[in-house]
């Protein structure tokens, strides 16, 4: 399954109500911009796994020792 990235068009309005954010938008961990109200992950329905990103760092900071 081949999953396709979605591309921001307008990289100057929030991505959730197309509000004008200029220099004061919030790029979030998915690489979309957004506003100050829709920044939050929980706002905006964001699709990053925020959980197997943790477990990558802590499985990469603690290497199995034999």
């Amino acid at each position: 399954v081949v999953e396709e990235e979605e591309v921001q068009v307008t990289p100057n309005r929030c991505l959730s109500c197309k509000k004008r954010v200029g220099l004061t938008g919030f790029k979030c961990r998915c690489g979309m911009v957004f506003c100050g109200i829709h920044r939050y992950p929980e706002q905006h329905a964001c699709a990053f796994d925020f959980k197997g990103m943790g477990k990558q760092q802590i499985a990469k900071a603690n290497p199995l020792v034999k």
